[in-house]
């Protein structure tokens, strides 16, 4: 396997609204039905580059497991370690989705709770790369991440506290401004990329960091080679921000499978992306590999100040 993606595979009922509601509120649209979760939004992202991409996950064995597991397939995400529970109801995700592209979403784990570490540790023994993120259990990313012989990519989403032994394992951290506070034991996310990477530099641990930044692109900070850069991203029209993130992870990790160096990988990333968020939903899958390669190589990339 080239890469394997660890986590969930959700339905997402995503709702237009005016604004999104504060706490108290009801925000009132008419919805539309998409796939969704993490890994498998990740998953697809990756397969549009890589043709040997693994989802490990957990579905329901009812009526919207069996449409994810074909609407997987049909983009060309292996399946054979997507586990249907018997009596278990498959994940769900309500979005809530502002004039601007913003959003606010609540997830219903369902099935996706059950992933069991015994999963994730056989699916990533032959993976060249291996993505996991938080929407599953600690023991199930422990596993994930202790197993894989490869380059291992983390995206710390939804963001909580890490072990630092943990990530000793890891090779690749892929944060939002928010989950680089957390993980650098700040009160607030930078606001600039100077400041995505200073913070970066401070963590601990040897592990390189790519901040995502949303409009801003990204910041790649390579502390091995105390290395710096802020890739920027091109402008968009954006109708829907949802789901952005996995997409740079998705693309980044099959870069990493196919050779590529970080930074170029990321620069793949920011411009697939980027234009995920002109379509409502979080399902974007990306253009093939060599139309995303030269539109990002004509991205705009400042060195950053070192420390």
């Amino acid at each position: 396997m080239s890469v394997v993606v660890v986590g969930t595979a959700n339905v997402d009922v995503v709702v237009p609204v005016d604004r999104l509601p504060g706490p108290g509120e009801t925000a009132v649209g008419s919805g539309t039905v998409h796939f969704g979760g993490k890994g498998a939004n990740q998953a697809v992202a990756a397969a549009a580059l890589c043709a040997d991409v693994d989802l490990v996950a957990c579905v329901g064995d009812d009526a919207y497991g069996t449409a994810v597991v074909a609407d997987l397939e049909r983009a060309g995400v292996g399946t054979t370690h997507v586990r249907a529970v018997r009596g278990a109801r498959t994940g769900t995700a309500t979005v809530a989705v502002d004039p601007r592209g913003e959003n606010l979403i609540v997830v219903d784990l369902g099935a996706n709770a059950l992933l069991d570490p015994d999963d994730a540790g056989a699916a990533v023994s032959r993976a060249a790369v291996t993505l996991v993120q938080l929407e599953v259990g600690d023991d199930v990313v422990d596993a994930a991440i202790r197993s894989s012989p490869g380059v291992v990519v983390l995206n710390p989403a939804p963001a909580r506290a890490l072990r630092a032994d943990l990530l000793a394992h890891v090779d690749v951290v892929v944060p939002n401004r928010v989950e680089l506070a957390l993980l650098a034991g700040q009160e607030a996310g930078p606001r600039t990329p100077a400041q995505a990477a200073a913070m970066a530099r401070a963590l601990p641990g040897t592990f390189d960091v790519v901040v995502s930044m949303g409009a801003d692109g990204a910041v790649v900070v390579e502390r091995r080679a105390n290395v710096a850069v802020h890739v920027v991203a091109p402008t968009v029209d954006a109708v829907d921000t949802t789901g952005a993130g996995d997409v740079l992870c998705g693309v980044l990790a099959a870069s990493l499978a196919g050779g590529h160096p970080l930074a170029d990988a990321v620069r793949c990333g920011v411009v697939a992306a980027s234009v995920s968020t002109t379509t409502p939903g979080a399902r974007a899958a990306p253009a093939s590999g060599t139309a995303l390669r030269a539109r990002a190589a004509s991205l705009t990339v400042r060195d950053l100040p070192g420390p």
